[in-house]
């Protein structure tokens, strides 16, 4: 039987539990079904190791759940990061940390056979010299090391730190406080930190996503795939339907929702010869395929769409529709609507008909993202039309609703 630790070998295994725990949660034992009880209880184990202080727990008919609960405005550092900085490793990883540190420290470069050779004479202990040519290239890599050739061989020394020696360090170490809580990434900043044993002092944020941490391991290869002009075999699989999905297509764009946060693969997908965005959370797996010759003129292409998306939908068949609103507003007395209305619409064109009566008109992609919007002029929308029948009733029915909710024959 495995023992429990709270180390990890694989994050994607514990990416959906995360999720789970702070997004969804209030899940019982019995609603994990990813794998046996036996996984949930050592995931939930580990991230009760990790975030101790924001996990909580109530009883319901269906058992104790348990969640994560916290203010993102109250905390100086993502929690989440904890999940990133517990990698596991091996007995001959933390030894070759310190023996290389150390053996380098002294500025000279060596080759890997050198320090082998090292190693064994000063700690009396044998590492096979491939292993510790593995564990150079690791940190050379990582440009803790860097590495200059001299006939046939490599030869390594520690990189000079010049963080700390530059002119205005101190204000650098505030940036990368900011880094840390706003790009994606910001496990490298918070890294950096826990480096020079500083902590954010500085930066709150009232709208804080910190949840896409865990998936900056997915956004990592696929942009990595966008600058090299790739394909890609995806894999996502939707919470709400339990459903997977595998398309290979062509990734484009990251798309970031200012709103909800939520962040969008922008892909165009070989088999329907289309557009289409994915939620980054949704995705499970991206194999890399072959260079897209055709990389460079899909982005064009994908640029001059973009203006007419209302929101992350590129359409249901890929044509644009029209929507009209025709609205009651008083320029003088209320000129914040029609000011709301230039800035909010998106592209629309706003134009003054007879008297107080104003038209708001659009082509996108999908009517239908725009509803939430539009009914925000609910009291002012004199009427509303468009070339998607559907959604133009849908519309007036949920008006309808609302009045029969508060005007009813119960409310009359």
């Amino acid at each position: 039987m495995a023992e429990f630790s709270e180390l990890i070998k694989s994050f994607d295994k514990i990416r959906a539990y995360m999720r789970d725990f702070y997004l969804y949660g209030f899940k019982s034992r019995e609603e994990y079904t990813y794998k046996s009880a036996r996984t949930y209880d050592n995931e939930r184990r580990r991230i009760q190791s990790w975030l101790s202080e924001y996990l909580h727990w109530d009883y319901s008919t269906h058992g104790k759940r348990v969640f994560l609960s916290l203010d993102s405005a109250r905390v100086p550092q993502n929690p989440l990061y904890a999940a990133w900085k517990s990698k596991s490793f091996t007995r001959n990883d933390i030894r070759l940390h310190f023996f290389l540190q150390e053996l380098l420290a002294d500025g000279a470069a060596y080759t890997a056979d050198e320090l082998s050779e090292k190693i064994s004479k000063r700690y009396g202990v044998d590492i096979d010299p491939q292993t510790v040519r593995g564990k150079l290239r690791e940190y050379l890599a990582q440009e803790v090391l860097c590495a200059e050739r001299q006939g046939r061989s490599l030869r390594y020394r520690l990189r000079e730190d010049g963080v700390s020696s530059c002119k205005g360090a101190a204000a650098l170490f505030e940036a990368v406080k900011f880094f840390q809580g706003v790009a994606p990434f910001g496990f490298v900043g918070s890294t950096i930190l826990d480096w020079r044993h500083l902590e954010n002092d500085r930066f709150w944020f009232k709208h804080y996503f910190m949840i896409h941490t865990l998936d900056d391991g997915i956004l990592y290869r696929l942009l990595g795939l966008i600058r090299e002009g790739r394909c890609a075999c995806i894999e996502s699989c939707s919470p709400r339907h339990g459903k997977t999905t595998v398309m290979l297509a062509t990734p484009l764009r990251i798309l970031s929702g200012t709103q909800s946060g939520r962040q969008y693969l922008c892909v165009y997908e070989h088999r329907l010869h289309r557009f289409h965005n994915m939620r980054i959370d949704y995705i499970q797996q991206v194999l890399p395929g072959e260079h897209d010759p055709n990389a460079g003129r899909l982005r064009e292409r994908l640029a001059a769409n973009l203006p007419a998306c209302w929101g992350v939908s590129f359409g249901g068949k890929n044509r644009k529709e029209q929507l009209y609103m025709k609205l009651r507003v008083d320029p003088r007395r209320e000129g914040y609507v029609l000011e709301r209305l230039r800035r909010e619409g998106r592209g629309g064109e706003l134009l003054a008909l007879e008297g107080d009566q104003w038209l708001y008109s659009i082509n996108s992609f999908d009517t239908n993202e725009m509803l939430p919007w539009v009914k925000t002029f609910t009291g002012r929308i004199l009427s509303v039309e468009g070339s998607n029948q559907a959604i133009v009733a849908k519309f007036y029915r949920d008006v309808d609703r609302m009045y029969q909710m508060y005007f009813g024959e119960e409310g009359a």
